[in-house]
Order: structure tokens, then C-alpha cells, then sequence
């Protein structure tokens, strides 16, 4: 930190003899303090990745990317559900067998837990299902009641033309990986603009100052050409009309300077726009001091135009924007061709079941009914010497199947209760004319990003071969302008000998000082497109991120 360079001309210009001179007011810069910051290119570029705000936006673009992919792998996520349900059933029935009164009365209290995977294999998906029911009824012919069952199933559905290599949610995973890498390179360009922003701020910055010290100057020369004035009038060798010229010439320039000090402001507030992340910051109170003057890294003065182009074209961050682009319509066109073929799906599953219950008291109606018939028929059998006639019966319940709950889950894993279903499904769409729609649209698209990346080609050949030019124009500039201001300095201090030996005027004087200046600042405005076309060049050639030696995180 030092002493502002606009706190230090005051003083300097405080103790300016004349009566003119004690009574100008120069101009205060509204915000800024007494202390200087003083910043290379390099630090003024790293300082405002730091903290600019359209940086920390992008940033959140990137990270909202990556949240996005994360949240589209979600598809393989395995799914859970539990179905515990109560069940009470009362049925009218014709039937006089099923129930009594006409009714048909069934409890039923229902566990069943269903499992679903996705698997990240040609558009499998896996399923376990274990279902579990405990039946009450007041059927009469029911041999358990109450009665459990349990069903363990395992099976596979795989699409076999249709997403098979690629469904919905696989697109949409593709997609935003996709996505996350062009949130990368948006980041990149974000950050290449705001560096490109950035190290021009510093220039107009650095421009503007300089142009306050050729405004200063001039109004110190103007100054001592009206303090000549005075001693040449005083003496009588000059007009007395030649001081109101002189005055007139002073606050001309004195207005020139002011306003260029209301530039420098500017300049400076917009720089700190981009450097500061907030209004409140320390950065805002102080005077920034660009020490850099000239770009000390311009490109050489021969150069292989053809080469820098082609440099360009692989470095462009735009062009792998295309690239990336390219790759998700051509995911989506994978997707829709997909969707044109027909849906055929082969399903399997491995299913194991279970059973086992409570013994019902009592006959069922059929046996009951004919129990005292068939006493009958024995007695007279036996009457009649004949063997008596078995009892009607619908055989015995296994004893495997009586019993609880953990009954059923021996019976279930036993072996013995198997079942296997192997199957297709088919869909057959007729004409699918949004699928074809869609198919098109991509091929379309395919046809535009190419068209794109053409028209983005060529733009940057024509940024490549303007920046070069900006270049090289810029430094005949500047070597003209130096060679005037070399010229015109030589030519201001011969007027002024000649003046003060009276072979010249005051007008030449002020025209040669006027000179002098134009082509001081014409100096300063050349370097300042120098400065800027540099700029522009790594732009253009994609060098921006390696000539500050940035790495993005």
C-alpha cells in the first residue's frame, strides 16, 4: 500500500505559484481512500477466480450437474415393499355346501414382502417375492382351519429386443454424464470469460491512468507556458492578450483531465466488480494500482497462421461443447431407435411353496350325512352274513401339512412343493408413428450439431486471424506513436527556446505542447490494443487457462 498518486499531484499542485493555479480545485474520486493496492496481472486474474460471483454461480451449475447424475443411477437402486394386510370376507353363496346360511365367511391376514433390482445388464431386472397368508373360514369341507401358506418366488425379466441395449433410464444415465462433462466445460468457458474480463479491465485500467498522467502533464506544461506568459508580459516583450490564450488553453485541459480522472474511476469500479464478491468488501475503499503496463508475453513477430488455427480448432472449449453434444443426441437416437423395435420380454421364475394348518373338528356335511345310513347298511349286512361296507372318506391331511407357522416354512423349504414358469411377452405396437417422430428428430439434430460445429470452425479462424492482425497493427501503432511523441517533444523544447529568445509565438508553444500530447496519448492507446489484442489471441488460440497457469477444480 501507498500513498494515492491523486493525493500526492494535490500537493503537488498546491504549491504551483500563480494566482490561477492557487485557486483550481481538483477533482476528489468519490469511495476511494488514501491507500493503494498495488496488483500484477497475475494476481488481479487469481484474485478475481477467488471471489467473482459469476464464477461461484457456475460452480453451483456444476454441482447441481453432478446431483443430477447421482440421482439418475437411482434407477438400480434396489426397491423394498411390504404389504401387511388384514382381510375379512363375507360372501353371499347359492351354494349350501360352501357355507352355512348362504355365507361364506373367510379371515385372511396377509405379510408379504417384494423385492425389485434393477441390474445394469442388458435391461434385466430381478424379483423376490415372499408372500405369507393365514386363512380362517367357516367352509365346512376345509380339512385345516385355520390354514397358513407361504410362496417364495425368484425371478428374471429380460427385454430381448426392445431395452435390451438400452432403455429409458440407462439414456437418461448416459445423458447426464453427458451433461455433468458440458457443465465442466461451460465452467471452463465461464472461467475463460471472466480472466478475458478481467486481464481487459486491467488494461483499460492501466490505460486510463497513463492518460491521467499525460492529462497531468499537460496541464503542468500549460501552466509553466502561462507562468512564461506573465514574466514575458511583465517585461513588455509579450501582448498582454497572449495570457487570456494561455488561461483558455489551461482550462481546456484542466476539463480534459478531469475527465479523465472520472475514467480512472470507472475503470477501476468496474474491475472491482469483478474482483470484489460482495459490495461490503475492503476492496472497494481502496486505490488499485496496475504495475503491469505491457503485455510481456505477446506472440512472435512471425508466425505460422495455418498452425495457430489448427492449435485453435483442437483447444477450443466450444468445440468439445459440440463434441459433447454430438455424443448425447447420438444417445438419444440410440434411445428411439430403440423404442421403434417391439417390445418381447422373456420372463422366468423359480417358485417354492408352503402349507400347513389346524386340523378342523368334526366331519364335513358328506360324511356326517351318511353316517347313520351307513350303520344301517352294516347292521343289515351283518344280518345277512355280509362284510360290512368301509366308510365313505376322503382319505387323511398328510401330517407334513399339520401344524403352525413353522410347518409352512419346512414344507416351504422341503423341495418337494416346486414350481418353474418360463414365458414371453410381447408388445407389438402398430405403426409407432411418436417413436419413428422421435427417431427423426435425432437424425435432424445429428444434421444441425454438425452444421454447428462448422459455422463455430470458422468463426474461430476468423478470431485467430484478427487477433494476429489486432497484433501486428497495434505494434506499428505504438512504434508510430513513440517515434511522434519522440518527434514532438524534439519539436516542443526547440518552440520553446525559440519563444523565450521571441522567434516564436504562444500559440505555436501550445500547439507544439498539444502535439506533444496527442501523440503521448495516441502512445498509450496504441498499447492498450496491444494489451488487449494479446488477450484476445489466447482467447481465440484457447491458451487463456494456461498463459495464467489456472487448473479448475
Amino acid at each position: 500500500m501507498r500513498i494515492s498518486f491523486l493525493f500526492a499531484f494535490l500537493l503537488a499542485g498546491a504549491g504551483v505559484s500563480g494566482g490561477l493555479a492557487q485557486t483550481e480545485v481538483f477533482p476528489s474520486r468519490v469511495g476511494v481512500g488514501p491507500l493503494q493496492r498495488d496488483l500484477t496481472l497475475q494476481e488481479t486474474v487469481a484474485l478475481a477466480l477467488k471471489n467473482n460471483l459469476d464464477i461461484e454461480i457456475e460452480r453451483t451449475g456444476r454441482d447441481l450437474a453432478a446431483q443430477a447424475l447421482f440421482g439418475a443411477r437411482g434407477f438400480l437402486d434396489p426397491r423394498f415393499r411390504w404389504t401387511p394386510t388384514i382381510d375379512s370376507r363375507n360372501q353371499p353363496t347359492e351354494n349350501a355346501l360352501l357355507g352355512q346360511g348362504g355365507k361364506l365367511s373367510n379371515r385372511l391376514l396377509l405379510q408379504n414382502f417384494f423385492l425389485r433390482q434393477r441390474l445394469p445388464w442388458q435391461g434385466v431386472e430381478a424379483h423376490l417375492d415372499f408372500t405369507n397368508r393365514r386363512t380362517s373360514t367357516n367352509n365346512p369341507f376345509a380339512a385345516l382351519n385355520p390354514f397358513l401358506t407361504s410362496e417364495l418366488t425368484v425371478g428374471i425379466s429380460a427385454p430381448l429386443l426392445r431395452n435390451r441395449l438400452i432403455d429409458r433410464e440407462r439414456a437418461e444415465l448416459k445423458v447426464r454424464q453427458k451433461n455433468l462433462d458440458l457443465s465442466q466445460i461451460d465452467f471452463e468457458l465461464r472461467v475463460i470469460d471472466i480472466a478475458l474480463r478481467v486481464e481487459q479491465a486491467y488494461w483499460d485500467l492501466a490505460a486510463a491512468r497513463d492518460a491521467v498522467e499525460v492529462r497531468a502533464d499537460a496541464v503542468k506544461v500549460a501552466r509553466e507556458q502561462l507562468e512564461r506568459n506573465r514574466r514575458q508580459i511583465d517585461a513588455g516583450v509579450l501582448p498582454p492578450v497572449e495570457l487570456a490564450a494561455s488561461e483558455a488553453e489551461l482550462q481546456r485541459r484542466l476539463d480534459s483531465w478531469y475527465a479523465s480522472v472520472n475514467l480512472v474511476t470507472e475503470t477501476e469500479n468496474a474491475l472491482k466488480t469483478l474482483l470484489a464478491p460482495e459490495r461490503g468488501d475492503p476492496l472497494w475503499a481502496d486505490e488499485i494500482v496496475p504495475i503491469e503496463h505491457r503485455s510481456v508475453s505477446g506472440p512472435p513477430e512471425i508466425f505460422e497462421l495455418r498452425e495457430s488455427a489448427d492449435l485453435a480448432i483442437r483447444q477450443r472449449p466450444e468445440l468439445r461443447a459440440i463434441e459433447v453434444r454430438q455424443q448425447i443426441n447420438q444417445v438419444e437416437k440410440q434411445q428411439a431407435a430403440n423404442l421403434v423395435k417391439p417390445q418381447v420380454n422373456l420372463v422366468a421364475a423359480y417358485i417354492n411353496s408352503g402349507l400347513a394348518g389346524t386340523l378342523q373338528a368334526g366331519e364335513n356335511p358328506f360324511a356326517g350325512s351318511q353316517r347313520l345310513s351307513g350303520e344301517r347298511l352294516n347292521e343289515l349286512s351283518r344280518l345277512a352274513g355280509l362284510p360290512p361296507i368301509p366308510a365313505v372318506s376322503f382319505g387323511q391331511v398328510p401330517g407334513q401339512l399339520v401344524g403352525g407357522y413353522g410347518q409352512t416354512l419346512s414344507n416351504l423349504f422341503s423341495g418337494n412343493f416346486q414350481s418353474v414358469q418360463v414365458g414371453l411377452e410381447f408388445d407389438l405396437p402398430f405403426r409407432n408413428r411418436e417413436a419413428r417422430s422421435n427417431l427423426a428428430q435425432t437424425n435432424l439434430a445429428e444434421k444441425r450439431l454438425k452444421l454447428q460445429r462448422a459455422q463455430v470452425e470458422q468463426l474461430i479462424e476468423a478470431q485467430v486471424r484478427n487477433a494476429y492482425q489486432a497484433i501486428q497493427t497495434a505494434r506499428q501503432r505504438m512504434a508510430a506513436a513513440a517515434a511522434s511523441a519522440r518527434a514532438a517533444k524534439e519539436k516542443l523544447d526547440s518552440e520553446i527556446r525559440l519563444f523565450q529568445s521571441g522567434e516564436s509565438t504562444n500559440f505555436l508553444v501550445l500547439t507544439r505542447q498539444n502535439e506533444f500530447a496527442d501523440s503521448r496519448q495516441r502512445e498509450v492507446a496504441a498499447t492498450l490494443e496491444f494489451n488487449k489484442a494479446v488477450a484476445r489471441l489466447d482467447q481465440a488460440l484457447g491458451n487463456t487457462l494456461k498463459r495464467h497457469n489456472l487448473t479448475l477444480q
